[in-house]
């Protein structure tokens, strides 16, 4: 006679609370929901991910994931077989993180799959329905459809990029509160890492006169062209440079052109090294979440020099994505944003031999309590380098360990809000000690201090 399979039997125990308790909160719409069934469910190890995308930031959170005693199974999909082998690779040579799992064959706990997610719609969401939960390492244009499919399929998701500019999340708040599931996003480095230090920040102070994130990614040695190497993809580089950056200024919402207000920085680990940073649209969800707030800013990161040459390329239009004829072609009519993107991928990939650093300054400038005179600075700093060890960029270290530690936190069952929730909400209070320490575990050192403001 065929011995019993527990493991299944749980689920299925699983399956059946997880309905009563989505009954008992469409009962009970008016109380605040909670995911019982996560919170209640044991920790045997038994969960199962799925990553969506394998690029730098997709693999770097798989490869992690792979550590966690928790997970049972990572499933990597992508449309590339060449990336979803890199991806393998990394496994079999990722060395143990301390504290993290001991066991040796973490790399068997990986699969890989094609997979064109767009063109086979109704078979991704039945291919969802199989995990526990869902991250998103995609391009901007599908990052949206993804959070859709995960939410038909009723899976937790935490995505990278989606939400980057708010949106109103109500509609997708409301319909993953029913079924009893939690979708985080735009929680990778900036937004993410970033939005949850500003508002942690902020809540040390009943008044909050500034937050201001100062955040990039820039090759440890300054290499022309542009002095920059890229780290994540090329459309997403550019589109900084293009979409207008919303910030708050007196208490009022506004837009202000990307690349403006550029300023002179310097680190105190960097000595004698000068750094610029110019305005970037990348609040995301803090102009809903952190209203106290009577400015707040986000300036993105690069070597000195570099937004001047970023102009250049705007006065010779090469940013306008109206097609032209190029002379001499019979290619037909192309766009100069296009032709840009092209070139600069090539001119500006990373090469063996070079090595990334991110940079990251967050203050927070108020009084901790109402009607203090003496006005305070919290100030959050971190200056990451390139992995030797693994072999890993910073720029996906530090896109990638944040987003995949809120991740390890839900299947955990130490974040069990439903609905659509920013990372700055998942991440607080005491959960946010718990975060910095984890990070700091994977090599991220965030530092902290307070200061009187000039």
């Amino acid at each position: 006679m065929r011995a019993p399979d527990f493991t299944e039997i749980s689920r299925i125990v699983l399956r059946v609370l997880s309905v009563t308790i989505e009954l008992i909160n469409a009962a009970t719409s008016f109380f605040p929901k909670v995911n019982y069934r996560r919170a209640l469910e044991p920790m045997t190890g038994t969960k199962k991910v799925a990553v969506l995308g394998s690029g730098l930031m997709g693999s770097c959170i798989a490869v992690d994931l792979l550590q966690s005693n928790e997970v049972s199974n990572v499933t990597v999909v992508d449309t590339s077989e060449e990336r979803l082998k890199m991806v393998q690779l990394r496994a079999s040579k990722q060395p143990a993180v301390p504290g993290y799992s001991a066991r040796t064959d973490n790399k068997d706990k990986l699969e890989t799959k094609v997979f064109d997610i767009v063109k086979n719609e109704e078979e991704f969401k039945r291919f969802l329905t199989g995990f526990d939960l869902g991250v998103g390492a995609l391009p901007h244009g599908i990052a949206e459809y993804a959070v859709l499919s995960a939410l038909d399929s009723k899976i937790d998701f935490v995505d990278l990029i989606y939400s980057w500019r708010y949106q109103d999340g109500s509609a997708i708040d409301s319909k993953a509160k029913r079924a009893g599931i939690t979708i985080i996003p735009a929680c990778g480095l900036a937004p993410g890492l970033t939005n949850i230090l500003a508002k942690y920040g902020a809540d040390q102070m009943e008044e909050v006169d500034r937050v201001k994130i100062l955040v990039g990614g820039i090759p440890e040695v300054p290499k022309p062209p542009l002095n920059y190497r890229i780290v994540f993809a090329i459309e997403s580089v550019l589109e900084e440079y293009v979409r207008d950056a919303l910030i708050v200024r007196d208490g009022r919402r506004i837009t202000l052109p990307a690349l403006s207000e550029v300023e002179e920085l310097s680190f105190a680990d960097l000595p004698d090294q000068k750094f610029e940073a110019f305005m970037t649209d990348g609040l995301s969800t803090l102009p809903e979440t952190l209203k106290k707030a009577r400015s707040m800013e986000e300036k993105t990161i690069r070597w000195k020099g570099h937004a001047e040459q970023i102009a250049l390329l705007f006065d010779l239009g090469l940013f306008s994505e109206r097609p032209i004829n190029l002379k001499r072609s019979s290619s037909g009519r192309v766009s100069p944003r296009a032709l840009l993107a092209t070139l600069l991928e090539k001119k500006l990939a990373m090469h063996q031999g070079d090595r990334d650093m991110t940079l990251l300054r967050v203050d927070v400038q108020g009084r901790k309590r109402r009607g203090d005179k003496a006005t305070r600075v919290h100030e959050f700093e971190m200056v990451d380098r390139f992995d030797n060890s693994t072999q890993t960029t910073s720029m996906a270290r530090t896109t990638g360990y944040p987003c995949s530690v809120v991740a390890q936190m839900i299947l955990e069952g130490k974040i069990t809000e439903t609905g659509f929730l920013p990372p700055e909400l998942a991440i607080r209070d005491e959960r946010f000690d718990e975060y910095l320490s984890r990070l700091e575990l994977k090599g991220l050192s965030i530092k902290q201090k307070e200061f009187l403001a000039d």
